[in-house]
């Protein structure tokens, strides 16, 4: 059996199993979507507290200055990071010139509620994917701003980029699954 790697299911524990719980345990990729988000808002929460020292404390050297290879304080100060702003969108001091971490704690926000969401209507996966699909949209452009025009390497950028990379693969994940379960339901 299990215990000489016969093949077993790793869900098959050889203890009595209880009618249901297998079908209420929420699939892996979940638990990694709600991690992974949580990341994200901690990241962003500090990229917040690196913005208001730099504006707050002249010479302010954040730990995520690596050197002259990566400055996160350069990336943090310029045009992008508000980019509503840079865009022409906002004025500048507006309630709504937001900060790129100030805009994706909602999103993460939003990531957050996906568990919930994907059980109460049909729909919500596929939204949730189109929304997931922006935000990549949106990472390689920034990441091409990083790249070529202020020619930097940010640590706290690249982690976000990470972060929110994860998130999609997990949505991806669940869109598949439930479309193959769907599909097996109709057959």
């Amino acid at each position: 059996g299990a215990a000489r790697g016969g093949g077993a299911r790793a869900c098959d524990c050889g203890g009595p199993r209880v009618a249901g719980v297998a079908s209420m345990a929420a699939p892996l990729r979940i638990f990694v979507l709600e991690l992974f988000v949580m990341l994200g808002i901690a990241v962003s929460l500090y990229t917040i507290h690196i913005e208001s020292q730099l504006g707050r404390i002249p010479g302010y050297q954040p730990a995520c200055d690596l050197g002259s290879w990566s400055s996160c304080s350069k990336v943090f100060t310029s045009p992008w990071a508000h980019i509503l702003r840079h865009w022409g969108l906002v004025e500048q001091g507006s309630m709504f010139d937001l900060s790129l971490p100030q805009l994706a704690i909602p999103y993460f926000l939003l990531l957050m509620l996906y568990p919930v969401a994907r059980r109460q209507s049909r729909h919500a996966p596929a939204a949730f994917l189109a929304v997931g699909v922006a935000s990549i949209a949106f990472n390689v452009y920034l990441a091409c701003i990083l790249k070529f025009v202020l020619k930097e390497f940010c640590v706290i950028c690249a982690s976000t980029y990470l972060v929110n990379g994860v998130c999609f693969t997990c949505l991806v994940l669940d869109n598949l699954a439930l479309y193959r379960q769907a599909s097996l339901k109709k057959a």
